[in-house]
């Protein structure tokens, strides 16, 4: 799944990308886990990370209301 020129990119298929995407993600989020960095979540009231121990620390305070997207278009690269 290699892209040579701009032309290509829309050659890809769709399901490839995504699995492609789904294991750096997975890649990622083992990185991370394994060096305690923490997952951040957004609630409603912060920005909060929890660690692998359970501990959670508020990152940043504010009103992170949940927002409806108008566009679904997702551009990719």
């Amino acid at each position: 799944m290699t892209v040579k020129s701009l032309r290509d990119e829309d050659k890809l298929p769709i399901k490839q990308v995504i699995n492609a995407i789904n294991k750096a993600m997975d890649d990622v989020l083992r990185v991370v886990d394994a060096m305690d960095l923490g997952r951040t979540e957004v609630k409603t009231d912060g920005v909060y990370r929890t660690f692998n121990n359970g501990e959670t620390v508020k990152i940043s305070s504010g009103n992170f209301s949940k927002k409806r997207v108008e566009k679904k278009k997702i551009k990719l690269f």
